[in-house]
């Protein structure tokens, strides 16, 4: 079976990233991908934001490629730009069409209603049922959706939904993810994004991450981990990781193995990662961190209130995140602080407190982003299930610009006085000369 996997146009910079350099790889599909390929079938990634390509050059290399079927990642940003995509699939290939990512997971019956020739939707983990979907077709020719593990579909116009695959507990028996579909991006930057662990322990309300791959962590072994960034420094030449983990830092023991692995193959490398504070308190992990490459790290600390912090079950301190950007500090790791501005029950005096919290920690970066309940989470489903329904515009729901905002449920702040107040986080914070000294201070990576 041929199977285009498509990643449809970011909404944000008018489709295009920045600069290649800024770049993010689908790892999702690079994984299926690699899967596919392993299994005997044909698969390949069209994702015009890595690529630097317009949808219309797109088309024509699909044209070329001549798929069986085209699969879509979806998020709730992009999910307008998906069903543009999908509609022109059906007319100009005709072939079967399906959508997977954690927006159709958590809404995957309206998904379908909405997107007319949509031939299923895969709910979860996507390598296994791909594979499993591939397969029968090469064995009889079509796909009944019935055998397929996490497919939602319609049959006689009724909705079917079979159970989820279950989730990978071995995640070392998956193949390398299909890098080499970057077309020379890697070798030309020398940069990797590389994926060590699934799942986020955490049980923060507002959290997306858990649509798709659970709230349970389950990490690769220190020894696969890397393996994988030798197997990249030899056949790309990369020097600098990013690792996307929700949480690198959720199993401090095993950050200290492939940090020692690291340091007895002498890799010499560099790498950021996302951490949270409550796994960062111990100063001897750090001092390993630091020494294997770790030369920045993203800390979703997210309010400077405890009161919000509890609401939003975070399972956090605000005394831990100030230990844990001393200690950062302490042994030269940069960092960026994130906070949210319209958390549950958020008011002026709660998000001032947040406001001069973040100007305590003295991050290199910090950033202030608006709420997005985003569909499955805990958040979206107390405030706003009664939104699950076709017609719903996610557009306007994940706007941060002058476009304005989705009306919020969950604090008596307006939408607008939320993003006045995000706007003035960053005036307030950016002002200080010394916290701009700190932002010049970033390392400099490839």
């Amino acid at each position: 079976m041929r199977i285009a996997l498509v990643n449809p146009l970011s909404p944000f910079f008018g489709g295009r990233v920045i600069s290649r350099k800024d770049y993010s790889f689908p790892s999702g599909l690079g994984y299926i991908a690699a899967c596919l390929r392993e299994a005997g079938h044909t698969a390949a990634i069209f994702s015009p934001d890595l690529l630097h390509m317009t949808m219309g050059r797109i088309w024509k290399d699909l044209e070329k490629f001549k798929p069986d079927l085209i699969g879509l990642s979806v998020t709730t940003p992009d999910y307008a730009e998906a069903r543009k995509v999908a509609a022109k699939v059906k007319r100009r290939f005709g072939c079967l069409m399906i959508m997977g990512g954690p927006h159709v997971t958590a809404l995957p019956r309206t998904t379908l209603e909405e997107i007319p020739g949509l031939d299923a939707v895969i709910v979860g983990e996507g390598e296994l049922p791909m594979v499993a979907l591939a397969a029968e077709y090469d064995r009889t020719g079509k796909v009944d959706f019935a055998n397929i593990p996490g497919a939602a579909f319609f049959r006689d116009g009724k909705f079917v939904q079979n159970p989820r695959q279950d989730f990978l507990q071995d995640l070392d028996k998956l193949p390398y993810p299909a890098l080499d579909l970057l077309n020379g991006g890697l070798s030309y930057y020398r940069t990797a994004k590389i994926i060590t662990s699934r799942g986020c322990p955490g049980q923060c309300t507002f959290c997306a991450s858990g649509v798709c791959m659970g709230r349970r962590f389950r990490p690769h072994s220190a020894e696969r981990v890397v393996a994988e960034m030798s197997y990249l420094m030899q056949k790309f030449g990369v020097r600098d990781f990013r690792i996307q983990d929700d949480c690198f830092t959720a199993d401090p023991a095993r950050v200290v193995k492939i940090c020692d692995l690291i340091l007895w193959k002498d890799l010499k490398i560099s790498w950021v990662a996302s951490a949270r504070v409550s796994t960062l308190q111990d100063e001897a992990v750090i001092v390993k961190m630091r020494k294997a490459g770790c030369l920045f790290l993203n800390l979703g600390i997210e309010t400077g209130s405890q009161r919000i912090n509890n609401i939003i079950r975070k399972g956090t301190t605000l005394e831990m995140a100030e230990k844990c950007c001393a200690l950062l500090r302490k042994h030269g790791i940069r960092y960026s602080n994130t906070f949210i501005i319209g958390n549950e029950s958020e008011t002026r005096q709660t998000a001032e407190e947040t406001i001069r919290f973040a100007k305590k920690l003295k991050a290199n970066v910090g950033l202030f982003g608006l709420m997005i309940p985003l569909p499955g989470t805990p958040i979206f489903e107390k405030y706003y299930k009664d939104l699950d329904k076709p017609g719903t515009d996610w557009s306007k729901w994940c706007a941060q610009g002058l476009g304005g905002p989705y009306t919020p449920r969950h604090t008596a702040l307006s939408g607008w006085t939320l993003m006045w107040l995000t706007f003035t986080a960053y005036l307030r914070y950016y002002a200080s000369p010394s916290q701009l000294l700190r932002l010049i201070d970033l390392p400099s990576r490839n």
